[in-house]
């Protein structure tokens, strides 16, 4: 019997909460069939099996956190010798420590897009974790190995299609390939909803005025990720005004038209970061140590269906206005599409967070620990100023940086933020033609 644990993911995972199991006991499993979504306090991962064989116990609900090196799933691969048609061995109840509860079955799941099944209707709502029964049930027959297509969505479409109570199985796939998208399963919905016959509401008194949910997936990751965050850095938070009307003209007049100013702020930011080294740096609480980085890998937070994820741009420095606009979009992209690598979320050594046009006056942004510093970007807005002695309309924007003043005073945060206000105040970009290097 081979169990199999949970790897080492990297990036300091400890733990990853179970999202969803692709499999159940009895089903037979081929080498690199994925077996779990998981969600780190990074980004949802698939686990793909590392043998074939057959399943033979599942030790972890869905919504139960698994930390690193403990068994996740055992697999009998002894069975694969007599090939997919073997019995389904005895699945012996999981055991409990003495004086514990009587161990019980794991939850029903999502059921692997591949597995033939009888067309029915899915429920109008996900289904909610049951409540664990007190006593023993016998093993149930094992079903019959799945030897249908395999369906093509990515982690966050089959998230949604959890929530919303949809079969993949029974989604037509509009992408490339035939890949789901998020479209096609809120399409499902909707017919499903048009054919659902409404049902009777209940009466006014019976209504009840709240509603639990568990905390789960992303919205735990980041919960903890902000506790963690706000009890171990001490913060502190600064605020400048910023005027860009010259920037935001000088745009208008130049083949960068439409380019969003904020690929202009991170450019600044990461010609700037060099002469402020230590708000490019992490800290090592357990060894008391300042890690300071030799590059700048600029994470650029982005608002999901799921909750805020931060996407890395590595070596940032290296690229122009137009190549930083150009990856912010792309990894944008990806995170609101579900579709961002592990690789793209992790390692970050300085954070920009934006709301755009939501992006009020100003802000206090919580570190992305255990960096040192987080940019937070305000709307612009337009105001009346004096400028010589002439009341004039100028185009003006807030920046709100947030530091750990274990690492770095508040004077460091404050002379950094006025070095990105000369740089933009004074268009200091080679690609607008006012002097400034591409670097």
């Amino acid at each position: 019997m081979f169990k199999f644990e949970l790897p080492d993911i990297g990036e300091g995972v400890v733990e990853a909460e179970v999202l969803a199991w692709k499999v159940q006991v009895g089903d037979w499993v081929d080498e690199d069939q994925v077996l779990v979504e998981l969600m780190t306090d990074k980004a949802e991962i698939e686990i793909p099996s590392p043998r074939a064989g057959r399943v033979h116990r599942l030790h972890f609900r869905v919504g139960e956190v698994a930390p690193v090196g403990a068994v996740l799933i055992e697999i009998d691969d002894e069975s694969e010798s007599a090939g997919r048609t073997a019995p389904a061995p005895a699945v012996a109840p999981r055991e409990a420590p003495e004086e514990a509860e009587p161990p019980v079955p794991l939850p029903d799941r999502v059921e692997p897009a591949s597995e033939p099944r009888e067309p029915a209707a899915p429920a109008a709502h996900p289904p909610e974790l049951p409540a664990r029964p007190r006593s023993e049930q016998k093993a149930t027959a094992a079903p019959k190995a799945p030897t249908g297509p395999p369906v093509r969505a990515v982690p966050a479409v089959r998230a949604l299609a959890r929530r919303l109570g949809v079969d993949l199985a029974g989604v037509q796939g509009t992408g490339p390939g035939g890949r789901i998208m998020k479209r096609d399963v809120e399409a499902s919905r909707a017919a499903l909803a048009d054919e659902t016959p409404a049902e009777k509401p209940p009466a006014a008194q019976d209504e009840p005025d709240w509603r639990r949910e568990p905390l789960r997936g992303l919205r735990r990751a980041i919960a903890r990720r902000m506790i963690r965050a706000r009890r171990t850095a001490a913060h502190f938070t600064y605020v400048e005004e910023l005027d860009l009307t010259a920037l935001l003209e000088r745009i208008e007049a130049s083949p960068l038209r439409g380019v969003s100013p904020l690929a202009f702020l991170a450019h600044a930011v990461v010609r700037a970061l060099p002469d402020f080294p230590l708000l490019n740096a992490s800290i090592d609480d357990e060894r008391e140590e300042i890690v300071r980085k030799q590059k700048v890998h600029l994470g650029v937070a982005v608002a999901t269906e799921s909750g805020l994820v931060v996407p890395v741009i590595r070596d940032a420095a290296a690229l122009s206005v137009r190549g930083l606009a150009d990856a912010i979009e792309t990894l944008a992209r990806k995170a609101r599409e579900g579709e961002l690598s592990p690789a793209e979320l992790r390692g970050s050594t300085f954070t920009i967070t934006s709301l755009g046009k939501l992006g009020g006056i100003a802000s206090t942004p919580i570190l992305n620990y255990p960096e040192v510093a987080i940019l937070g970007v305000n709307r612009i807005r337009e105001e009346p100023r004096f400028a010589d002695g002439e009341l004039v309309e100028r185009r003006l924007m807030n920046l709100s940086i947030s530091v750990d003043h274990r690492i770095a005073d508040g004077l460091v945060a404050a002379r950094f933020v006025q070095a990105l206000r000369d740089t933009l105040e004074g268009v200091r970009f080679a690609e607008l033609g006012s002097g400034g290097d591409r670097s």
